[in-house]
């Protein structure tokens, strides 16, 4: 989202200022209509998908759970493809908010529905950020480590007047010609899995657009001997570290 200048000064400033409003006013229209045909496709999806699942009831106990499995994940994906567009026009939050606790509550949750989820320390920070939008990130990389790396083990350290979570699990990790491939929509590293892991292959990428959107960074890289690390760093709020640390 580009902020509105003000058209002032000599014919060429303000020519100029008159073209950024243009393609700022441009912008804004094509997003908010790609959010409108996607919300409309996951919404018009819904009548042909009940109809189906309404079908599924008369077919075998086989054939219908191979139905009612697929349209879950046909259900999942048309969730989690509105949920992008939607993060891509979210801005930056401006919350006070311990990160420490946030990553805790996150974990928690996890573990509650039964996800191997270990916590291998949280150091005290305060962020400046959006809490819901950032609980979202964290959940789905955290699930992610879960569910294809057989376990996520959860740490937060304060280093540069950064917080930087890490995420690491014991899995397979990702081949390294797709790394630079993993934030895509519905990458998945191998397709072959697609059917005994459940997921759009949407994770990482609202993750990602979440984390920048927020202003930090997200990156993933490859453990020795074996296992992925995603890593997230967020710029503490230095305003209220003497309150953290009391």
């Amino acid at each position: 989202m580009l902020p509105v200048l003000k058209e002032e000064g000599s014919i060429e400033i303000k020519a100029t200022a008159q073209a950024l409003n243009m393609m700022g006013a441009s912008l804004k229209k094509a997003m908010d209509s790609k959010i409108r045909l996607v919300a409309a496709a996951g919404h018009d999806l819904r009548t042909p998908m009940t109809r189906m699942r309404l079908r599924a009831e008369f077919l075998n106990e086989r054939e219908r759970e191979e139905w009612l499995h697929d349209l879950d994940e046909m259900d999942h994906i048309a969730d989690s493809a509105i949920q992008l567009v939607r993060e891509e026009t979210v801005g930056k939050g401006t919350e006070h908010v311990r990160l420490d606790e946030l990553v805790g509550d996150v974990c928690a949750e996890l573990t509650l529905i039964k996800m191997p989820v270990t916590i291998a320390g949280l150091d005290h920070s305060s962020v400046k950020i959006s809490p819901l939008a950032l609980k979202r990130a964290l959940r789905n990389l955290i699930i992610n480590a879960a569910t294809h790396g057989g376990g996520a083990i959860v740490s937060l350290s304060v280093h540069d007047r950064r917080a930087v979570v890490l995420i690491d699990d014991n899995g397979p990790g990702i081949p390294e010609q797709f790394l630079a491939s993993a934030f895509e929509p519905f990458f998945r590293a191998d397709p072959a899995r697609r059917q005994s892991i459940p997921g759009a292959g949407l994770g990482l990428a609202i993750a990602k657009e979440i984390v920048e959107r927020q202003g930090g960074t997200l990156e993933i890289e490859n453990r020795q001997p074996h296992g992925l690390r995603q890593t997230l760093s967020i710029e503490i709020d230095i305003a209220n570290v003497s309150s953290v640390a009391a």
